[in-house]
């Protein structure tokens, strides 16, 4: 089954001492985590908007932004060459340079308190043969060499709520901290590791004032 990857965070600049001497640094198995890290972590937060065009092209529209790097001489955010299109940056702050190289965002002299936002369109909506819909979106990941370090991911997901019906959503430990209304979902996850998330939908309205079938 072929996998949509959303974005994938590489770190290229040395993570900070703390992560550095954490005896048990995680290998890419996802863990989520109960207690923040004493350091707040990196955090990815996204806007998804699925419309009703989305439903015959599976392109949607994303908007993200990303907090809290820590110091890093470069970094890069990349795509999936053949399911992005119209990216850009639309902010970049204490970045000492941020500019789009192929299907790619590059990123040299990033301070402590660097934001940086990108909109895009994303090819992440699968229908099958059934008539049902997936959003997927990942790998996301605060990756050093082969040391994998808490991220902190927050999903808003909007979608024409006369078109679809929310069935669930993977992995099933997100839904702990989801709110779903006809329309919208909201989600949080702490974790280490790679998480994947796989959001799935019915094709019909959903009954009002009802999130979850």
């Amino acid at each position: 089954m072929h996998r949509i990857v959303f974005v994938i965070l590489l770190f290229l600049a040395l993570p900070g001492r703390a992560e550095l001497e954490a005896p048990d640094i995680n290998e890419g198995e996802l863990r989520f985590l109960t207690e923040p890290p004493a350091q707040p972590p990196h955090l990815h937060s996204t806007q998804v908007s699925i419309g009703e065009e989305s439903l015959r092209t599976g392109w949607v529209g994303v908007r993200q932004c990303h907090y809290r790097f820590g110091p890093l001489g470069a970094m890069e955010v990349v795509f999936n060459k053949e399911r992005v299109r119209k990216l850009r940056i639309v902010r970049a702050d204490h970045i000492g340079r941020a500019w789009i190289e192929g299907a790619s965002v590059q990123l040299a002299d990033v301070g402590t308190e660097a934001v940086l936002c990108l909109q895009s369109e994303n090819r992440s909506l699968q229908r099958n043969e059934t008539g049902a819909y997936a959003w997927h979106g990942g790998p996301y990941m605060r990756r050093f060499l082969d040391g994998y370090f808490p991220m902190q991911v927050q999903l808003a997901l909007d979608y024409p709520p006369a078109a679809l019906r929310l069935l669930a959503i993977e992995p099933p430990e997100l839904k702990l901290k989801a709110v779903a209304h006809p329309g919208l979902l909201r989600l949080e996850a702490l974790f280490e590791g790679r998480l994947d998330i796989t959001v799935r939908f019915a094709a019909g309205s959903a009954t009002p004032g009802v999130g979850w079938q």
